[in-house]
């Protein structure tokens, strides 16, 4: 059974209509990604599934539980983990506040702790006294992950996940996101950097004018040269 299934999610903003046939599908386990040009609807999609914005059609299935329509907090209760578009950690908590204040625990050996957190991430941990606002974009970038996994979800979804960052913090973000779905964790990343996309996830999703343009794998990705340059080049 998948974790996440969405179908023909429908949704926008006041009278204008963003999303109008969105599917796509996350196993357990299974990196997956939204990619598409700006404006296209991959945010919107993300604020969908996560309560953050209310659907105007299709459905949102849990391990196979309708759940559409459910405010944020049910959703991350449910076990998915956010780490927004533009970090928004809490400027006016220390890094361990604000790690600690999403803390949930997963029950198992394997949960994620503020100690498993700062093994991931050591900047975290050099920086824990230090408040949000005070972090460089990167290392908010660490702790918006951080504090996301501390919720101990079963799927990370990551939108701009290494937006504006340094190449030696991108490929920091991205030798994480390898480690922790080496881990068994499913996880749905939105990103305009293709190549650690193509090496990280198994399945890939072009959002084109709020529809799914094209679905398929890495291997087929790879080979559609003149789809790359159709819907993804700037």
């Amino acid at each position: 059974m998948n974790l996440l299934e969405v179908e023909g999610l429908a949704a926008g903003y006041g009278q204008s209509q963003v999303l109008f046939d969105i599917g796509l599908a996350v196993a357990p386990g299974q990196c997956v990604t939204l990619l598409g040009r700006n404006g296209m609807g991959k945010t919107t999609t993300i604020k969908t599934i996560m309560g953050l914005l209310r659907p105007w059609g299709g459905v949102v299935r849990w391990k196979g539980r309708t759940v559409q329509g459910r405010p944020p907090h049910a959703m991350a209760r449910l076990g998915l983990g956010l780490v927004p578009e533009g970090r928004q950690v809490f400027p006016n908590l220390t890094v361990r506040e604000n790690l600690v204040a999403t803390g949930r625990g997963g029950g198992s050996s394997h949960a994620w702790t503020l100690a498993r957190v700062h093994a991931l991430f050591p900047r975290l941990a050099e920086r824990a006294s230090n408040f949000g606002n005070q972090l460089s974009g990167g290392e908010q970038q660490m702790l918006a992950i951080g504090r996301a996994l501390m919720t101990n979800p079963e799927l990370l979804i990551l939108d701009e996940a290494t937006e504006g960052l340094s190449p030696l913090v991108r490929r920091e973000i991205w030798l994480a996101l390898r480690q922790i779905k080496a881990e068994g964790m499913a996880i749905l990343v939105v990103d305009k950097n293709l190549a650690p996309l193509l090496e990280l996830a198994e399945r890939h999703h072009i959002v084109e004018k709020g529809q799914v343009a094209w679905s398929g794998s890495s291997e087929e990705l790879r080979d559609q040269r003149s789809l790359m340059q159709r819907y993804l080049s700037a």
